[in-house]
C-alpha cells in the first residue's frame, strides 16, 4: 500500500478549487489512506483499473457509509491526479 502522498499533497495544494488547504488536504489524504486500510490494496492498483476503480467506488459507497461522498471523493481526487481526467459519475460509468 504505498499512496503516493507527497506527490498527491502537493497536487492537492495546487488545486485552485480547494480553499482551506491544510485542512481540506490532510482530510483526502486521510481518506485515501482509509481505503487503502480497508480494502488493503494501494489507490495506485486501484486507479490503474477503470473496472476496479468502478468497484471500489461502489464498495465506498455500500461497506464505508460514505453518505456525503468524502471518502469516493478522496479516491476521485487521486484518479485525476494520476490519470489526468476525472472518472465518470456511477450512473454513467459503461465498463
Amino acid at each position: 500500500m504505498i499512496l503516493r502522498e507527497s506527490d498527491f499533497a502537493e497536487y492537492l495544494n495546487n488545486d485552485p478549487n480547494i480553499k482551506s488547504k491544510v485542512k481540506a488536504v490532510n482530510s483526502r489524504l486521510s481518506k485515501a489512506r482509509l481505503v487503502e486500510r480497508q480494502f488493503e490494496t494501494s489507490l495506485d492498483s486501484i486507479v490503474a483499473d477503470d473496472n476496479l476503480m468502478f468497484q471500489t467506488l461502489c464498495r465506498i459507497k455500500n461497506e464505508m457509509n460514505d453518505t456525503n461522498g468524502n471518502i469516493s471523493n478522496a479516491v476521485r481526487k487521486y484518479y485525476l491526479f494520476l490519470k489526468g481526467k476525472e472518472f465518470p459519475p456511477l450512473s454513467e460509468w459503461r465498463g
